[in-house]
């Protein structure tokens, strides 16, 4: 970090404790939602805090939102992100989890960055979801409250999966269920239903005949014999052991971060 930005971030810091009209439930002693670009009005800002503060408490997992106006250097959003959470003590417990998304308005930077527990809970592929299907069109139209709404929702959701021991990633998102759910069930049906019609179109030169004159032999017919049979047929089934995707988990940075960053 360079001299400016030790004097920057401390500053920061004073103003934010400065406008904090409610203290954090959070195990930090800074605010969870810094809004220091003010592009929240204040009820928003309110109902934010409250709900962050309560996911946080709930999960042991802090959820930040943390706005400034501009950076004033070159070291990028997702460096910022990851300095501004630790100059500020971030991070619930001795492992320090938890996420935050930052903005920088001027240049419209965005990087959310996770540690810890939030490596577990918010994985490389859940960060993406989380930002490209939820978060940044929103941001894109500076639907900021409603953005930063939405991040609060995932991020609720994915703690809640990551608690039941199911984090949210490639191998068991709703998306990739649905695939397979299309490969294993609705594919073979499609497959069959193409098969059936084309038999079906073979057997429309049949017609039905009214009498069995033509299927019995000249001079009649005489059962000499009659016998039963019965057929046997045994099945073997055999497990094949499903293998495990090397696709999916989270990358972690040499300074213990996980994260993207980018422009909205």
């Amino acid at each position: 970090m360079d001299a400016v930005k030790k004097v920057l971030i401390p500053l920061l810091l004073a103003l934010s404790l400065a406008f904090a009209l409610a203290p954090a439930a959070s195990a930090t002693q800074w605010v969870l939602v810094e809004d220091l670009a003010d592009i929240l009005t204040y009820e928003e800002w309110e109902d934010l805090l409250e709900r962050a503060e309560r996911i946080s408490e709930k999960y042991r997992c802090d959820v930040v939102i943390f706005t400034i106006d501009e950076m004033t250097d070159r070291d990028g959003a997702y460096t910022w992100a990851r300095d501004i959470y630790e100059e500020c003590g971030y991070g619930y417990g001795s492992e320090k989890s938890g996420i935050m998304f930052f903005l920088s308005m001027a240049e419209r930077d965005f990087a959310l960055v996770a540690f810890g527990y939030g490596h577990t809970a918010f994985t490389d592929y859940g960060k993406d979801v989380m930002l490209d299907d939820h978060i940044l069109p929103l941001l894109k139209n500076d639907r900021f409250y409603e953005g930063f709404s939405a991040y609060l929702d995932k991020a609720e959701e994915f703690l809640a999966l990551a608690r039941d021991g199911t984090p949210f990633d490639i191998d068991n998102s709703s998306e990739e269920l649905l695939i397979k759910l299309a490969v294993v069930i609705i594919l073979p049906l499609l497959i069959a239903q193409i098969f059936c019609t084309r038999w079906k179109n073979q057997m429309k030169t049949a017609v039905a005949a009214r009498a069995a004159t033509n299927y019995i032999p000249t001079g009649g017919f005489n059962l000499t014999g009659q016998a039963d049979m019965f057929l046997y047929r045994t099945q073997e089934s055999r497990k094949v052991e499903r293998q495990s995707s090397s696709r999916g988990g989270t990358t972690i940075d040499s300074r213990g971060f996980s994260g993207r960053s980018g422009k909205f």
